[in-house]
């Protein structure tokens, strides 16, 4: 027995011995190992069902990155498709809310405070077109990214004295006439977008001259002689339930590979292809992505709107979105060029947060030209910070003085696509010439399910009970207290 365990000893020295012996050449194989060799499954080959994960994960990601890349071009493409599938489409089809624009027309943020006029060219399918811009319009023309090609009024070259615009394709390379004023687009498809001004009448907003203004606009090839010019066609647009928001299912990536083939490669820059290709979605090849492919895409599409929401709740790091450093109002530009270029970066969050609400960024609408230029300050919060809730009452104070040549408005939002809530007031908004004002010229406006008592009619905004809203107010023409700040909205208050 003693023997035996001399012997066992003996045997658990030499293994101990030779473990330590070993130990230095197993831990140097191990720091030999590169760390991502380590980290990628100690280099052995990965599981093929988590390798499959991945890939849909990676699909999914893309997908969202996708989505933000190019909600620009699907907001311009809903609003097409929504409005042609209801009024008719070509270029001499010029939809015109004659009785201004209410919630049926869903559209992110529209102004119902003005007399819309909205179509959509083709110059791939028509050549160049010559459009008559009326005089005193306040508008623009935008490719299908919504950059804009040009202002059109009192920012625009025709300085609102109206006149002939000219747009040439992308790949227009003949002779340019001259008498024009004359812009070459960078997408074959063209968002017109013309605005009016009301006039106060006996009991209000008086829309009659707005409404003959816009029906004077003119739209035809270059190369038509006037007797084969096809006749304007002026849709009345109001009261008419159409959906012109973009698309919120899979359809989104069928109508952007719509676009893509229709498109030249040129209009969409290399590396928003390379992440289009990512997904499937190559100019001239087919898109055909399979069960698993199409859910994780349909997947994005619903989880990328939340993002950018969330984004826009939390607000911005550098608080370069507020109006004032004492006042809840945002700029949904957040001090970017009308592009969304700041000095070193394109701000694709900031872009992303107001196409998610709004359509049509303008140079008219970002810099600071006096009594000419439009600007919005708007409000998701109370003046204690708190989200504004449609089942609550709030009241809004508009210091006498309000700095806007054209006219003012006030207006209300779901904010989380921008469209109008749809109450029994037909419109949800207050503006210029619907209003009761203070004997000092100060306006009051009140926000809430029901009438407050003792509020005049005209200065009550009804909301939805269970609701969220946002408040804009809209400046056009806005003065130089504005720029100063001399003169500043009040926030939105909670009454008791």
């Amino acid at each position: 027995m003693e023997n035996t365990g001399i012997k066992t000893r003996t045997i658990l020295a030499a293994t101990l011995a030779c473990a330590a012996a070993f130990a230095p050449v197993v831990a140097q194989a191990q720091d030999s190992m590169p760390p991502l060799v380590k980290q990628m499954y100690d280099g052995t080959w990965p599981d093929k069902t988590a390798d499959q994960q991945l890939i849909q994960e990676r699909l999914y990601q893309r997908g969202i990155e996708a989505y933000m890349l190019t909600l620009p071009i699907l907001n311009t493409i809903g609003m097409r498709d929504g409005s042609e599938g209801k009024f008719g489409k070509g270029y001499n089809v010029l939809p015109v809310w004659k009785d201004r624009m209410n919630a049926k027309t869903w559209v992110p943020t529209p102004n119902c405070d003005v007399i819309y006029s909205m179509s959509y060219l083709d110059l791939k399918a028509t050549g160049p077109l010559v459009v008559y811009a009326p005089p005193n319009v306040i508008g623009m023309f935008t490719d299908f990214w919504q950059k804009t090609i040009t202002d059109v009024g009192a920012i625009g070259p025709d300085r609102a004295r109206g006149g002939l615009y000219l747009l040439l394709p992308p790949d227009y390379e003949g002779q340019v006439p001259s008498g024009y004023f004359a812009f070459k687009s960078s997408t074959y498809n063209v968002f017109l977008f013309f605005r009016t001004v009301l006039k106060q009448g006996e009991n209000g907003s008086d829309v009659r001259d707005a409404v003959a203004l816009a029906e004077t606009t003119r739209v035809y090839p270059l190369e038509a002689l006037d007797r084969e010019r096809k006749p304007m066609q002026f849709p009345n647009a109001s009261n008419i339930r159409v959906n012109m928001m973009y698309p919120t299912d899979f359809s989104y990536w069928e109508k952007l590979k719509a676009f893509v083939d229709y498109e030249r490669v040129a209009a969409i820059t290399p590396e928003v292809r390379g992440v289009l290709a990512s997904i499937g979605i190559v100019k001239g090849l087919p898109f055909t992505p399979n069960a698993a492919e199409k859910a994780a895409l349909t997947k994005a599409v619903e989880t990328a709107p939340k993002m950018i929401f969330a984004w826009r709740l939390a607000g911005r790091a550098d608080h370069k979105e507020l109006y004032y450093t004492d006042r809840q109002y945002f700029n949904a530009w957040a001090g970017v060029d009308a592009e969304w270029f700041r000095p070193s970066y394109l701000d694709v969050d900031q872009r992303d947060s107001f196409f998610q609400v709004a359509y049509s960024s303008s140079p008219g609408m970002v810099m600071g030209s006096i009594n000419q230029g439009s600007k919005y300050p708007s409000t998701m919060r109370d003046k204690d910070g708190d989200l504004l809730d449609g089942s609550k009452f709030y009241k809004l104070h508009l210091p006498p003085g309000i700095p806007a040549k054209l006219y003012w408005a006030v207006t209300i939002y779901n904010p989380a696509d921008g469209t109008m809530p749809e109450t029994d007031q037909p419109f949800p908004s207050r503006n210029t010439f619907d209003r009761v004002q203070n004997a000092d010229g100060s306006i009051d406006l009140y926000f809430g399910p029901t009438k407050p008592e003792g509020v005049n009619e005209k200065n009550w905004i009804q909301t939805l009970k269970g609701r969220a809203f946002l408040v804009t107010i809209r400046l056009y023409g806005s003065g130089t207290e504005f720029y100063d700040q001399t003169w500043k909205p009040d926030d939105v208050v909670k009454m008791k």
